[in-house]
């Protein structure tokens, strides 16, 4: 059965907001192993390929920019990176929704129920979990409760942030109950874990484990214990990462690959402080992530710096490979929240052990020394997660929660602040304009995500303020 008709669904609402996001090929295009239902399996390709977007595409770019990672360096990426923004800059709140978003994951999620295949409904609303999650991390309250129910709710009310995350909790609990339950298949349609209930069930714990540290800002040492529990029971190896899937084969290639490399080579660098931070620690992984500059060292660009290739790098080969499997949820990132959950919660040994079973799985980093403790373990935790999950959207969300790394910012446009959450597209105000507010009546911060004002070593956070 062909995937192709889906697969234009999809890509349709990623080309309406990002150029070159779009996912087509021989993989994604034929069905080697369907479930059972045809409606589910018409569905299923769509709403992985709509996710790897909504998660990893134009709007993970743009926060790799602001948390100093990456840099623009033309065109309108140097505007985005000095915080110029606009209502319809981020597609990716409509994307959640349709052509492969909430709406088709319920459809499948029915259709499953309704066929006896618990394994693709529980996948399934894994995928509900990262792609709302998603909405609740980046513009706080959404639609969500009446999303689904155009009928009834032409005009869905937005949900507070916080309900959303107590939601995905529920649904994470329904869909590690449906993985555990044996009942049904999916096998290579499945483009991330193959199928593998098992590792599935892990991916769902390291994801309520993520959600709950979203909700410490305000939930205190009870969301850090939480995280604590739900991560031991994690992505407990590297074979387990959920990865985006992608291949050399014309239309699967790696999503920054097609941005950078085949588009748009000018526009994006990456960041000064993230290759500084890794040539001063004399990390092995630079090679890795950074390809030499005109001078044969590695350098990075300022924010909104003109491209200079003399001084500046480019990504990796390895990063800029077409078939590289852009990381989503990883061991690596599970073993980053038992380290600093741990610490937050009083056991510091725990805290030592997890951050040095993550540099050993990363780059086989010496254990930290057995006397560091206080605010250097911590520190040193958040650096380890900061280089570790290079070009995820989670950095960002652990800045807004700690204030690691301390960056300045760009400049004073956001008054002197970092942006700490997207607009609502203008699209969607219009179309949904009692419960959308306008752009100025929009908070600055979400609701769950107070100002942190000193980073971790106790120093006044530069880039968020009252």
């Amino acid at each position: 059965m062909s995937r192709m008709k889906t697969l234009l669904v999809a890509g349709a609402a990623v080309a309406a907001t990002a150029c070159s996001d779009f996912l087509g090929g021989e993989k994604l295009d034929s069905d080697p192993n369907r479930p059972t239902s045809a409606q589910a399996a018409q569905l299923f390709t769509s709403i992985q390929v709509n996710s790897y977007y909504v998660v990893g595409g134009h709007a993970a770019r743009v926060l790799a920019m602001w948390m100093q990672q990456m840099a623009g360096t033309d065109r309108q990426y140097r505007g985005y990176d000095q915080y110029s923004i606009t209502e319809g800059l981020f597609g990716e709140y409509s994307a959640a929704y349709t052509g492969g978003g909430l709406i088709d994951m319920r459809a499948i999620q029915a259709d499953a129920e309704a066929s006896g295949n618990r394994v693709l409904g529980g996948i399934t609303k894994v995928w509900e979990a990262l792609a709302m999650g998603f909405l609740a991390d980046m513009y706080g309250d959404a639609s969500y409760s009446e999303a689904v129910d155009g009928d009834n709710h032409p005009t869905p009310i937005l949900d507070p942030q916080a309900d959303i995350y107590a939601a995905l909790q529920t649904v994470l609990d329904g869909a590690i109950s449906d993985l555990s339950s044996g009942q049904g298949s999916v096998g290579a349609l499945d483009l991330s874990l193959g199928g593998d209930a098992q590792a599935w069930i892990k991916v769902a714990h390291t994801l309520k484990a993520r959600l709950y540290l979203h909700t410490a800002e305000v939930g205190g040492t009870s969301a850090y214990s939480a995280a604590l529990a739900q991560a031991q029971l994690g992505v407990s190896s590297t074979a387990g990462d959920l990865n985006e899937y992608h291949s050399s084969a014309a239309g699967e290639e790696n999503i920054w690959w097609q941005f950078i490399a085949r588009d748009r080579d000018s526009y994006m660098r990456p960041g000064k402080f993230l290759v500084d931070l890794m040539v001063a620690r004399g990390d092995p992984r630079v090679g890795d992530y950074f390809q030499e500059n005109g001078n044969g060292g590695y350098g990075g660009a300022l924010p909104g710096e003109g491209l200079n290739t003399d001084i500046h790098s480019n990504l990796g080969l390895t990063r800029l490979d077409p078939a590289f499997a852009q990381p989503i949820l990883t061991y690596a990132e599970n073993q980053a929240i038992i380290a600093e959950a741990a610490y937050r919660t009083g056991d510091q040994p725990l805290a030592r052990s997890a951050l040095n079973a993550l540099r050993d799985s990363l780059w086989n980093g010496p254990p930290v020394s057995a006397s560091l403790s206080g605010a250097p373990l911590l520190t040193a935790i958040l650096e380890e997660k900061y280089i570790a999950l290079f070009q995820n959207y989670e950095v960002y969300n652990d800045w807004k929660r700690t204030c690691y790394p301390n960056l300045t910012p760009a400049n004073q446009s956001a008054g002197g602040n970092i942006p700490a959450r997207f607009t609502y597209p203008v699209a969607e105000r219009s179309s949904n304009p009692d419960n959308i507010p306008v752009t100025g009546a929009q908070p600055r911060r979400n609701a769950n995500d107070p100002v942190t004002a000193t980073s971790v070593d106790g120093s006044a956070c530069i880039g968020q303020k009252p």
